[in-house]
């Protein structure tokens, strides 16, 4: 995934202020500890728009780059948009994303093989009943895309 440099660094100076915030606040004065929170709160918040619209940006050209265990080149799956992915290795799938994915499969009565980690945060390729479909986590419900 494309990790936005503006982002992290504004992220890093939102977390300093409140630190900051913090230890001054204690030591001198309360009003010195609510404005570098507050201050601090609003760089993070930034930092967090950067993320979503950077992440709004890739959405674009969604390339999924990744290689199966068995083979070393990458399949390419076509999405309902049209757009083409290319699958990645199963490593880097926490348990709560596994779970969410097989209890969303088993409400639907079918059985996962296989989930793969993508470069793009939230997108899983799912192998289920010996097709692979792209799914994206991180609403409500997993999205399948393909």
């Amino acid at each position: 995934m494309k990790e936005n440099k503006v982002a992290s660094a504004i992220f890093a100076v939102g977390f300093f202020m409140i630190t900051i915030g913090i230890v001054t606040g204690i030591m001198f004065d309360l009003s010195l500890l609510l404005t570098g929170v507050v201050s601090g709160i609003v760089f993070i918040g930034f930092s967090e728009v950067i993320r979503l619209l950077q992440g709004i940006y890739n959405q674009g050209d969604i390339m999924i780059r990744a290689s199966s265990s068995t083979a070393s080149e990458s399949e390419i799956l076509s999405g309902d948009d049209g757009n083409q992915v290319k699958a990645m290795s199963a490593h880097g799938v926490s348990e709560g994303e596994r779970n969410e994915i097989v209890e969303f499969y088993s409400s639907k009565g079918l059985k996962v093989e296989n989930i793969s980690a993508t470069d793009q945060e939230d997108y899983f390729i799912v192998k289920v009943n010996g097709r692979e479909e792209l799914v994206e986590l991180g609403g409500f419900k997993p999205i399948v895309h393909s």
